[in-house]
């Protein structure tokens, strides 16, 4: 049945007009690349691969997976069982043979399918066009998609968590606009207001986009700029997975403390 529920949510996010003009919205950076990519000097695989590690980790941090690409993940991650629940719907669900694990778990990765999309078509133009820019052909296509593959998994993990809290605000407020409110404040206040205690060290690592530079600095180790991120990559990928499980585990525990009677 999760397969189903999976396939079934997966169709109705792909096809809304929502996603599209998400997706549009985040195809931005590749036309502003476009028309303001650098001077190429080297025509090699080896500096294609330095410089789409460059390029996207500057769209990554300043723009993919800033503010922008924060509020895009809320806004299908909350979406998922809040319209459900309100409109009444969820009870349909739950009288269905599906286990209440199935439907979380299902609705979140239907989710995650749905940021893959909106985020990695963009990775991808813009590597087949840097490809292309380079004249590195299929050598250049195999030195950066490991990186395009890399950049994606950073970007699926980072906004996944905030997808996963969002998801627990939904069952809580019950109401779509109400969780995407509710997740954007949180995220809001833990990176911005937080930080600007007196009683917190580096409150830079506060900031999803600067955890994004840590994340990346694993993988694209040929962008020396990435240093300026202190931190260690396998605390943060382990904090976001954390968040997630548990983000998911008290979103299936709300939904059997909850009542949807008819």
């Amino acid at each position: 049945m999760i397969s189903v529920l999976y396939q079934n949510e997966v169709y109705r996010l792909l096809k809304s007009r929502k996603l599209k003009v998400m997706l549009v919205l985040m195809l931005l950076p590749v036309v502003v690349y476009f028309f303001t990519h650098e001077e190429i000097t080297e025509y090699s695989a080896k500096a294609l691969e330095i410089s789409f590690q460059i390029n996207v980790s500057h769209f990554l941090i300043n723009f993919w997976a800033s503010v922008i690409g924060q509020l895009v993940a809320i806004i299908v991650m909350s979406d998922l069982l809040a319209s459900e629940i309100d409109r009444g719907t969820i009870r349909l669900l739950l009288v269905k043979p599906i286990k209440k694990s199935e439907i979380v778990f299902g609705k979140f990765f239907s989710g995650i399918t749905a940021v893959l999309v909106i985020f990695g078509i963009p990775y991808f133009v813009m590597q087949i066009y840097m490809v292309l820019l380079y004249k590195s052909g299929f050598e250049g296509f195999r030195a950066t998609f490991d990186d395009f593959l890399f950049a994606l998994g950073v970007t699926v993990l980072v906004l996944g968590s905030l997808g996963a809290v969002s998801m627990l605000l939904s069952v809580v407020l019950s109401r779509p606009l109400y969780a995407s409110l509710a997740s954007f404040g949180l995220v809001f206040t833990a990176q911005f207001i937080l930080p600007q205690l007196p009683f917190f060290d580096n409150p830079e690592r506060f900031n999803l986009s600067y955890q994004i530079g840590v994340l990346l600095k694993r993988g694209f180790t040929l962008h020396i700029g990435l240093d300026t991120y202190k931190g260690d990559p396998t605390m943060s990928a382990v904090f976001f997975v954390s968040v997630i499980l548990l983000s998911l585990i008290f979103t299936l525990l709300g939904l059997y403390r909850k009542e949807y009677g008819g």
